[in-house]
């Protein structure tokens, strides 16, 4: 296996079969560094009165201090303790560790092993930034909800007395500052029968409900799954309120479904032969991963011997493992039609593939159920198989008493599975309400309600009030977009941020498809509020929708026609370092019309848009919606955005949302400065190879750095520098600190005084967030009149066709004086 193969599935494949290894290598002895645990265990068994023993938090005076990180890599071949510490850690940084392992040489074909996990560890960044960090982290959004910790310093930290309350242990892992980061504590949990033993009469309702129950399996309980469901769909009214069917979505999705029981496609339109009403029955989607192995897809050939029955019976049509498992789970929760993209989908007709593409986010949303098969990198994983090895329900003896380790966050499972990177995933994971999990452990439902798997089976006899308290784990809802709060433009405005910056960092197969992708999620959840959008931007708040900044390493997608000024032409994390697009009052300085041409033949070949149309159009998107069913994790659940779909009049505005080729053809003033990039703040949270760009007044303060002639910035990355300029900023060459001029465009202008874009400014001078250099905050201070620039790029040979590098702010009075000292070009330009 080589670093450049190693896929997620992979590695958490091997890394199970690492922690059986370790496992297997168990003793029933402690190191000596171990053994005031045992002692401390035998003080409570002996103990007559339970209510002497108490949790503690990191350093409280009743915590045991064990060893460090490094001998627990030594002596867990010969430590029961030392083995479970080992095994809660690679389990904890699981996704950092994979990150880090690609990032450390490795010989081809090389086996992971302890060592190779260790060198990983000593990888890892602490958060209090250790300079002597040999990783820097490009990928932002997979390291933000962590702490590190630093492998080699300070002590393990651990409460035994906890058990009487908690059933578990409290362990705290070394952390060089803790009160820098969220100290949260590990728990190492006891079987439920030594818990008994302990406490006796004495067993506390938060112990027992939260101790995790043996799993010894190798089969799905499925009726378990089916009993949620039901639960569901007789007693969640709030459930029950979002599945009623909306008769205007229906018009638009789905074209077709897969009948489990004739096994043949039927279609939905009235007036079609045979068709069903999707007013009258309810359906399941599918969420997967395709892979790149292709499979047996509907195309327009075979698309009427589908719809005969038992069509899919036919031996000769191979149908994947996901798929074919789907289709049997819709069978057993009585369920009598699927919808799955694949089958359900001209493959090979852009008239079927367009129209039910746009269609995805209500297909998702009126479904009763969306499947997730979290369990591979491809279609041809099976849903109903168990991986014994990624149980984590192993239990290790320890003063006679037997522990393992805490339920994984449902949240997490998710989050480190392939399904999570593809970038599809989104719209369905935002727009479905039901779900049933499918991952290489565990399965879990979730609703609007709460969530249930093997390890936290639903329970009729726990009140609402104590599964909110005890038993509600992390919802993976969350890995959707976030839904805010306030009135409708800044919600919307959240939301349309929140859509970028984690559409940036997820995977396409095909970089086309990544416009498509949000242009449901931006119909259902931001249009109604921010108008119209072309490549991904909302017209009526253009300044501020083309203020993005990178937040790691970018690349150009493989996408000919998408527009530089677009976040949807780059891969890599991305961000909007004001977190919002309203509110901010900026006033744009230049001309500016759109030109977009669609290809696909149904619709508008060539289209052309100025800010009149996008003002008409933002009027005509207001709308009645329906309001969609939300998961929240507390008693009051949040305000929601409406729910919406596109009429038939609307087309016209998303196709061009996804138009093949776009350009911005403005009218403004470009003036030429000179710029420095600066050494990277290591104290700051930006991504290795991300910079602050320093503007200058003059040519002279920007070689010698003089921060009294400090004018403005700009954030850029190493890969949009090796993009336009391969031969000039390399971070290694000698030549990355030289001053150079370049052209910077005004389009607009913002006020940094304003209250929310102050509270921004706070958070970041008194946190490590990076959107802003130390020496910019100061400049703000004294001069917070900013001038919005964009740095453009000059195609050679073709002067009037520019592509944007990257934006930032000079303070206006000093753009105002460089403009009529050094003069200003105010032309028509088409920006690429």
């Amino acid at each position: 296996m080589s670093t450049s193969q190693l896929s997620i599935e992979d590695f958490k494949r091997t890394l199970a079969a690492l922690d059986s290894l370790i496992f297997a290598s168990v003793r029933n002895t402690l190191c000596q560094a171990c053994h005031p645990i045992t002692l401390r265990l035998d003080e409570i068994l002996n103990s007559t009165d339970k209510s002497d023993f108490h949790p503690g938090t990191r350093d409280s005076t009743g915590n045991i201090r064990l060893a460090t990180i490094d001998h627990v890599f030594s002596s867990y071949h010969e430590c029961s303790f030392c083995s479970l510490v080992l095994r809660l850690m690679l389990r904890a940084k699981e996704r950092h560790l994979y990150h880090a392992m690609r990032s450390i040489p490795l010989v081809e074909d090389t086996l992971i092993n302890i060592d190779t996990i260790r060198e990983a560890f000593k990888s890892l960044e602490s958060t209090t930034v250790s300079k002597t960090s040999s990783m820097a982290s490009s990928s932002s959004s997979l390291s933000d909800d962590f702490e590190i910790f630093d492998p080699e310093e300070l002590i393990l930290q651990i409460s035994v007395d906890a058990v009487c309350d908690y059933g578990a242990m409290s362990l705290w892992l070394p952390l060089r500052d803790s009160e820098d980061v969220d100290d949260n504590e590990y728990q190492l949990f006891l079987h439920p029968e030594d818990y008994q033993t302990i406490m006796a009469d004495a067993q506390k309702l938060e112990a027992t409900l939260m101790i995790p129950k043996p799993l010894d399996r190798d089969t799905r309980d499925m009726d378990l799954m089916k009993r949620c469901l039901e639960n569901c769909r007789k007693n969640h009214d709030r459930c029950n309120q979002s599945a009623i069917p909306d008769t205007e979505a229906l018009q638009a999705a789905p074209s077709r479904l897969i009948d489990v029981v004739d096994m043949r496609l039927v279609p939905t339109s009235p007036g079609i032969n045979g068709h069903v009403n999707l007013q009258q029955v309810e359906y399941v989607a599918l969420s997967y991963v395709w892979g790149r192995d292709p499979f047996f897809t509907l195309q327009s050939p075979n698309l009427s011997t589908l719809c005969e029955k038992d069509a899919f019976r036919d031996p000769a049509i191979k149908l994947p493992q996901t798929i074919l498992d789907a289709i049997e789970v819709t069978k057993f929760l009585g369920y009598r039609y699927i919808w799955i993209d694949g089958l359900c989908i001209e493959q090979d007709s852009t008239e079927d593939t367009v129209t039910q593409i746009g269609s995805m986010h209500i297909i998702y949303a009126q479904a009763s159920l969306t499947i997730v098969a979290a369990v591979g990198d491809n279609a041809q994983h099976s849903i109903l198989h168990i991986d014994p090895n990624q149980l984590l329900n192993k239990y290790h003896t320890i003063g006679g008493l037997r522990f393992c380790l805490d339920r994984p966050e449902f949240k997490e499972v998710v989050a480190s599975s392939t399904w999570a990177t593809r970038g599809w995933t989104l719209q369905e994971i935002t727009c479905s309400d039901r779900f049933m999990f499918f991952t290489p452990e565990r399965t879990y439902f979730s609703c609007a309600q709460g969530n249930w798997n093997e390890d936290l089976p639903l329970d009729e006899s726990v009140s609402p009030e104590q599964y909110q308290r005890y038993l509600r784990d992390e919802d993976p809802r969350g890995l959707g977009l976030d839904m805010e709060v306030g009135g409708d433009a800044q919600k919307a405005s959240a939301t349309f941020v929140s859509m970028v910056e984690k559409l940036s960092t997820r995977n396409f197969t095909h970089d086309k498809d990544i416009l498509k992708a949000s242009l449901g999620m931006y119909t259902m959840y931001i249009a109604d509020s921010l108008g119209m959008a072309v490549a991904g931007l909302p017209l009526s708040y253009l300044g501020a929708a083309l203020m993005w900044q990178p937040y790691g390493v970018l690349s150009r997608r493989r996408c000919e026609g998408f527009p530089s000024w677009s976040w949807a032409s780059w891969t890599g994390p991305i961000s909007y370092p004001l977190g919002r697009l309203d509110g901010l009052n900026i006033e744009l300085t230049l001309d500016w019309f759109i030109d977009a041409v669609r290809t696909s033949p149904r619709y508008i070949p060539y289209l052309q848009v100025d800010a009149r149309i996008a003002r008409v159009a933002q009027h005509m998107l207001r709308a009645p919606g329906k309001e969609p069913c939300h998961h929240d994790s507390g008693d009051n659940p949040p305000t929601v955005l409406r729910r919406r779909i596109a009429s038939p009049k609307e087309r016209w505005q998303q196709d061009l949302a996804i138009a093949e080729k776009t350009e911005l053809v403005f009218r403004g003033t470009i003036c030429s400065f000179p710029i420095r990039l600066r050494e990277r703040d290591h104290t700051l949270q930006a991504p290795g190879q991300v910079h602050f760009c320093s503007i200058f007044a003059s040519l002279e303060a920007s070689e010698d750095m003089d921060n009294d002639e400090l004018i403005g910035e700009i954030r850029i990355d190493s890969g949009t520098l090796q993009t336009f300029f391969p031969d000039e900023f390399l971070p290694a060459a000698s030549n990355m600190g030289i001053a150079t001029n370049v052209e910077l465009l005004a389009f607009g202008r913002l006020d940094f005084s304003l209250e929310h874009v102050q509270d921004v400014v706070y958070l970041n001078r008194y946190s490590r967030r990076g959107n802003f250099s130390p020496e910019f905050l100061a400049l703000v201070d004294a001069n917070p009149d900013m001038v919005l620039v964009m740095w453009l790029f000059r195609q050679p040979g073709k002067p009037h066709i520019m592509s944007r590098v990257a934006v930032g702010y000079v303070v206006r009075s000093r753009w105002d004086e460089a403009v009529k000292e050094r003069g200003q070009t105010r032309e028509w330009i088409r920006l690429h």
